[in-house]
């Protein structure tokens, strides 16, 4: 007995050994048991979660901060609650008017009013319907069983997920988002985070020769075991999908090459479709109005433009109040010659009254209505918009106010464009432009791709040059859409003067002048210049010494602007844009109606 005792210990453990040894070589086979015995035996412990508001955008899962808050009101009122500024994916700007009490809601299809009452107006009529937004410091939320009575909100496309409801949680989806959903398989593991995820994947794919029972047996903490199901899906990178299952669950699993490849994407609802409102490529000259308006007997021929933009208008006080320079003549002259007048407002670039004037819903109003009466009055085509110097912090004040004229202009077929400057910069230049999203609700973004080198730059160089314009209208047509974007041109330069610091070692120190090209002109013969190409900004070039400084400057010609029109085409843009009439000189015209039309027979 003992004998066959001893065999049959000894063949356990030669077994054992070979197990062991043929697991340390195959190590696919390791995997395949050890993840097998997981599987089987493993204990799972699912993890409780506190409910959380969550919004699922279209980069993943927004938790709304206020959630403890909002949930608490919920089991209030039995009234669900939702951020307005939710609805921006449906292209609803909103702007609560703290001193009016009154919340403005506008997209593409309506304009909404709600009091701090509960008064509610839509399209100028009012409703039958109450509804009490709640504020949360700076947020406005709105009970979305109360919208849902309005005929306006299939337009909104909030969505509440009925079916995730087990959870706990309140899941909101937009219809307008695209998702992606995926099939999951029956005992799909679901975590909390990727720090417990790739935890459990430690352990189970361990590459130890045997398998520890006490390793098989060790309690995961999880939040769901899946039964299988339909989950929406939201790739965020670091080898880990989150996931929204039908159970209402959020929480992440490994991304795979397979599951990407079984991803289903979710077709969104679709905006209303934009036409572009000019049938044509743009050329569109300025026309800068300081003091007074232009003897149109001086007008040059201007072959190629088709639009103008006189700069008659500007914001004048944070009421609202606009001032005007408007000239009778030259409305007739700009019909006689066949153009569109897209009539310019700008806010004076100050920034502080602008501050005040995007937080009053009254002054917009005036505004506004204002500025659709003049365009109905004089019978322009459309309005430019020239609000520039900006607080950062304003900018989503400024998107909203763009949103509110842009619903008033389309109830009268007026077309809307806007000067931007590119993206990046300053921030109160250039950041406080929310690019993306004004090139949906505008006609026209016009891009006022110039100042590359501003007048207080603390070095020299062009106000445009080609790799400065191409790459900032390339990274600008990856966000909007080509056929509203227009490319702005200078009809000018700077005459640049440098000198050593007198303060700092080896410091320049510049000051600048603009000039036009005329003036332009009469600098390089009345200092007898020989101006040569400078491939690098793809711009002509000279310098010369006069007394202690050094002169520099980059000009600008019919050859070089017609040279950064071609990106017009390359880029598939609406058009160009020029500043100044007055600065260009006869020359350009041809020029640029060959470059964006085709040379004329």
């Amino acid at each position: 007995m003992k004998t066959k005792a001893l065999a049959i210990l000894t063949a356990l453990l030669t077994l054992a050994l070979l197990v062991t040894a043929v697991l340390s070589i195959d190590i696919e086979l390791n995997l395949r048991i050890r993840r097998r015995a997981h599987f089987l035996l493993g204990s799972y412990e699912t993890a409780t979660v506190s409910p959380q508001v969550v919004y699922l955008q279209e980069s993943g899962v927004h938790v709304e901060p206020y959630t403890e808050e909002l949930l608490h009101i919920n089991s209030e009122t039995g009234t669900t609650h939702f951020n307005v500024f939710w609805l921006r994916d449906a292209l609803y700007t909103h702007h609560y008017d703290a001193a009016k009490g009154q919340l403005n809601l506008v997209g593409p299809n309506h304009f909404l009013t709600i009091s701090d009452g509960g008064d509610v107006t839509i399209d100028g009529v009012r409703e039958p319907t109450r509804i009490l937004p709640v504020q949360l410091g700076e947020d406005t939320f709105l009970p979305y069983e109360a919208l849902t009575s309005l005929d306006l909100f299939p337009t909104l496309g909030i969505r509440l997920l009925d079916e995730a409801d087990g959870s706990g949680h309140v899941i909101f989806t937009n219809d307008y988002l695209p998702y992606q959903t995926l099939e999951l398989d029956s005992g799909q593991l679901i975590f909390e985070d990727l720090e417990q995820m790739n935890a459990y994947r430690e352990r189970r794919q361990s590459l130890e020769p045997y398998v520890h029972w006490r390793s098989i047996r060790a309690t995961t903490p999880i939040l769901e075991r899946s039964s299988g199901g339909t989950a929406l899906v939201f790739p965020t990178g670091d080898e880990q999908m989150t996931v929204v299952t039908d159970s209402g669950t959020i929480g992440v699993i490994r991304e795979t090459e397979g599951r990407l490849a079984s991803l289903d994407t979710v077709q969104a609802a679709r905006l209303p479709d934009w036409e572009p409102p000019v049938d044509e490529p743009i050329m569109l000259i300025w026309e800068a109005v300081y003091s007074r308006n232009p003897d149109v007997e001086t007008l040059p021929d201007m072959p190629g433009v088709n639009v103008v933009s006189p700069t008659w208008y500007a914001l004048t006080d944070e009421a609202g109040n606009v001032s005007a320079r408007v000239s009778e003549e030259y409305i007739r002259w700009a019909r006689d010659n066949g153009f569109q007048i897209w009539a310019l407002v700008s806010n004076e670039f100050d920034i502080d009254r602008t501050h005040a004037f995007l937080q009053s819903a009254d002054a917009r109003q005036r505004f506004i209505d204002r500025m659709i009466d003049e365009a109905l009055l004089h019978g322009y085509e459309g309005i430019n918009v020239d609000f520039e110097h900006i607080y950062k912090a304003d900018r989503d004040r400024l998107t909203h106010f763009i949103n509110e004229l842009a619903w008033a202009m389309d109830q009268h077929d007026l077309i809307l464009s806007m000067d931007v400057t590119i993206m990046g910069g300053s921030d109160n230049w250039s950041k406080c432009y929310d690019h993306p999203y004004l090139g949906r609700i505008v006609d026209y973004l016009v891009i006022m791709t110039y100042d590359e080198h501003w007048a207080a730059s603390p070095v020299s160089g062009p106000v445009a040059s080609y790799g400065w314009v191409e790459r900032g209208m390339t990274e600008l047509a990856r966000v909007v859409d080509p056929d509203r974007l227009v490319m702005g041109l200078p009809f000018y330069t700077r005459v640049w003067r440098e000198r050593p610091s007198t303060e700092r070692a080896g410091r320049m120190v510049n000051r600048s002048t603009a000039i036009g090209m005329q003036a332009q002109a009469n600098f390089i013969e009345n200092n007898e210049l020989t101006p040569f190409w400078d491939d690098e900004s793809k711009l002509y070039y000279a310098s010369f010494i006069d007394g202690e400084e050094l002169v520099k400057i980059w000009i600008e010609n019919a050859e070089t602007l017609s040279l950064r029109t071609g990106l017009v085409h390359e880029l598939g843009l609406a058009g160009i844009a020029g500043w100044q009439r007055s600065f260009a000189t006869d020359d350009v015209w041809p020029a640029l109606r060959d470059a964006v039309f085709g040379p004329v027979d």
